[in-house]
């Protein structure tokens, strides 16, 4: 069979831990998978001219790309380097409640449960926070007022309550860095010859996300995840430094 291929699938990638094998992330609705090898050259010149009469090649690098379009947590934790955080932090809070008052004594309940102090302020126009108002006692989730309201006036709370425990936290820390991985990618490509598809196979040997990152959230795009990750050598059965193989399997007869 020829050695002629087509290519127009994007990888699936399987990321695993590059010390323990355990998986890190399955990415099967990746954009794309960027392989980019580059290395240097010394040029020895001389003679009439200076004409270049010999070259000596190295310092070869490669980096592997891998674009998303989903916001995959497990992800974002191998780009931070810190494990993600369940049920853990506190989470800020404002909202707008209405005043309830019974005999006098006005209270506002809040939607969650506070965790240390609340802010109340009488509502200014649409948004803006006005006068403060004095807080006498918060029990659970009632907050006891003894600035006069009256009864449906609305103010703005400000308060911090504890994440539920199904929740997720990804963490920034300054002491945290991307662990070492290993790629493996599975796609298509399309023989010339008999015009079929046969799987392709991509293995990244060992790679480590670059620490530089960007998250955007945008009221006008979709967020996308691009991470770039530097390939380093592992020595393959005959001694020689490997980056990174493309297995492309057909029907060829052993």
């Amino acid at each position: 069979m020829g050695l002629q291929y087509g290519i127009k699938e994007v990888l699936d990638v399987n990321i695993v831990d590059f010390k323990t094998k355990n998986p890190v992330a399955f990415v099967d609705y990746a954009q794309a998978t960027t392989n980019e090898v580059t290395g240097e050259r010394l040029d020895l010149t001389g003679g009439r001219g200076n004409a270049k009469q010999m070259s000596f090649d190295h310092s070869k690098a490669g980096t592997f790309t891998l674009t998303v379009p989903l916001v995959d947590l497990n992800l974002l934790a191998l780009l931070t380097g810190e494990e993600l955080g369940k049920g853990v932090g506190s989470i800020f809070k404002r909202e707008v409640l209405k005043i309830t008052e019974t005999d006098g004594a006005p209270s506002v309940t809040l939607s969650e449960t506070p965790v240390g102090n609340v802010k109340l302020y009488k509502l200014k126009g649409l948004r803006d926070t006005g006068e403060e108002l004095t807080i006498t006692g918060v029990t659970a989730k009632e907050v006891d007022i003894s600035t006069p309201a009256v009864n449906g006036e609305e103010v703005i709370a400000f308060y911090q309550y504890a994440a539920p425990a199904t929740s997720n936290r990804v963490s920034v820390k300054s002491t945290k860095f991307p662990k070492t991985v290993a790629i493996y990618g599975t796609g298509l490509a399309r023989n010339q010859e008999d015009d079929s598809d046969y799987p392709c196979h991509v293995t990244v040997y060992k790679a480590k996300p670059q620490q530089n990152m960007t998250f955007t959230m945008s009221g006008t795009e979709a967020t996308n995840l691009e991470i770039v990750f530097d390939m380093y050598e592992v020595k393959d059965a005959s001694g020689e430094g490997t980056y990174i193989d493309y297995i492309f399997e057909n029907d060829d007869e052993a």
